[in-house]
């Protein structure tokens, strides 16, 4: 039998759920519980598998480092903390960068993306680097080759980049893309190849294609095309600060992207209509053409696909449940399989491989 741990960040229930998932059956279990005593914002796993990285809401912001312990159905010991250390500002997202020896972090309430040292896989808090994307920036990943930062500014309409020290961790020079106003970029995912970025938008509901030049890091749009259903009758939404409730029920309010790891589908999730989007991805421009969107959890914040591209799991922020769907792969339609609880207010979800 083969498996991956599967680890659900949940904000209400200051936790990280803990399941294993049998990749013959898609069945999951040993659910387990870490409780991190704060909200848990973010996961990100280090490259290798090792270590899972939370970013916390406490004060001060900090990230926690973790380590997997236990196997089979002892879930509950799985994760034991290796360190904790402070972040300069409470983070929307983390991501190591592809040698695991720097996080990168987005602040989307403070406006900045940082960088801080990895030790023998523990995040030690040290910061390397520090720039300003734009306003309520969001996702910041490393591009493929690490010699790039990528990251969304929500508030600003702006997707950015700068170059990479991967020794130091500093940020250098760097550009913008813009995306039409009031559209929102959240979410960014590369091909494998990193010739194309995806950009999902939380606002208008589109995902725009980017071709990406390797030499400079620059951005050039291919595509834009929608992932919201003309029968949703969803309108565009809007930028929140937290000083204003969230959109209303008629409004677009997208959430999540992923990529199968053979970059022949893409899956994006819409909040106010709880609903999964499927395109399939040409294998040459890696332009997008919808297939269709499938019913979820209610109000799916987060989504991830298994590494062998075989599953979907979604988490429901208000259901507080986590659903698993079979990747059709000649079609990439969604099956849905089962749905299991955890705790309150899930966002995110992270796999790292359990046994083989």
């Amino acid at each position: 039998m083969s498996s991956v741990a599967v680890y659900v960040g949940c904000a209400a229930g200051k936790s990280i759920d803990t399941f294993e998932l049998d990749l013959d059956k898609g069945v999951l279990s040993g659910h387990g519980r870490f409780q991190a005593g704060n909200e848990v914002q973010w996961l990100a796993t280090a490259p290798d598998g090792s270590m899972l990285y939370a970013a916390v809401r406490s004060d001060p912001p900090s990230v926690v480092s973790l380590q997997a312990s236990g196997s089979g159905s002892a879930a509950g010991s799985r994760l034991h903390q290796a360190g904790t250390a402070p972040l300069a500002a409470s983070m929307a997202y983390l991501a190591p960068d592809r040698n695991g020896t720097h996080l990168l972090a987005a602040s989307y309430n403070d406006d900045v993306v940082t960088v801080s040292s990895i030790d023998d896989g523990v995040a030690t808090g040290a910061r390397t680097g520090k720039v300003i994307p734009g306003r309520h920036a969001h996702t910041v990943l490393p591009s493929p080759d690490n010699k790039y930062v990528y990251a969304t500014a929500l508030g600003d309409d702006l997707t950015a980049w700068w170059s990479f020290d991967a020794t130091t961790g500093k940020l250098d020079d760097g550009g913008t893309a813009a995306s039409q106003p009031g559209s929102g970029p959240r979410h960014l995912r590369f091909s494998s190849s990193g010739i194309h970025v995806y950009v999902l938008h939380e606002m208008a509901g589109t995902v725009t294609v980017f071709e990406r030049d390797a030499g400079t890091g620059s951005l050039t749009e291919i595509q834009s095309v929608s992932s919201v259903p003309e029968h949703l009758q969803l309108i565009r939404g809007r930028v929140r600060d937290g000083s204003v409730p969230k959109p209303g029920p008629d409004a677009i309010w997208c959430a999540e992207l992923r990529l199968t790891p053979d970059n022949r589908f893409l899956y994006t999730t819409e909040r106010s209509s709880s609903t999964i989007t499927a395109f399939a991805v040409d294998g040459g421009s890696g332009q997008l053409s919808y297939l269709d969107s499938f019913p979820t959890e209610t109000q799916p914040r987060g989504m991830n696909i298994t590494p062998d591209g075989q599953y979907l799991l979604t988490c429901g922020e208000v259901s507080s449940r986590l659903s698993v769907y079979q990747i059709d792969q000649s079609t990439g339609a969604l099956a849905f399989l089962d749905s299991y609880e955890c705790a309150a207010g899930p966002r995110c979800i992270e796999f790292s491989p359990e046994s083989a």
